[in-house]
């Protein structure tokens, strides 16, 4: 089997975030779980640009669990459906600044409504978040 793909979170629910780190799983390692913007500012750029040291405040994520010299450096970056646009935006262009290559996914609460969802459905989401990360050729 091959490697789980590691990426990262952010967004401001930690249930609705572990749910979907545990579906994801195997092909898509949550190596770093962000709760707040204060936190995605600081860690999220410091972590794609490998600075793998760096403990997710939340204390979520696979790389809060593994020794420093076996964290990953995540591939793509997940949205939470509840955060502002400006949110959004600001810490796609703090991570991009450091990492060009990371590859921004934002699921919107209006994605949700759209796919039959009335509020933040685990399942659904990962549904939504499996396509598009595989649009995104990780």
């Amino acid at each position: 089997m091959a490697a789980s793909i590691p990426i990262a979170s952010f967004g401001n629910n930690s249930q609705v975030a572990q749910d979907i780190r545990t579906k994801l799983q195997p092909e898509y390692d949550v190596v770093h779980i962000c709760l707040t913007l204060e936190a995605a500012l600081a860690e999220l750029p410091l972590i794609f640009s490998g600075t793998i040291d760096t403990n997710p405040s939340s204390k979520l994520g696979s790389n809060a669990e593994t020794a420093v010299a076996d964290r990953k450096v995540p591939l793509a970056l997940i949205f939470g459906g509840g955060l502002p646009e400006d949110h959004i935006k600001a810490v796609k262009e703090a991570v991009l600044a450091k990492a060009p290559n990371a590859k921004p996914i934002v699921i919107t609460r209006q994605d949700i409504f759209d796919a039959g969802g009335k509020g933040p459905d685990p399942e659904l989401i990962c549904r939504l978040l499996r396509e598009k990360l595989a649009a995104s050729e990780l």
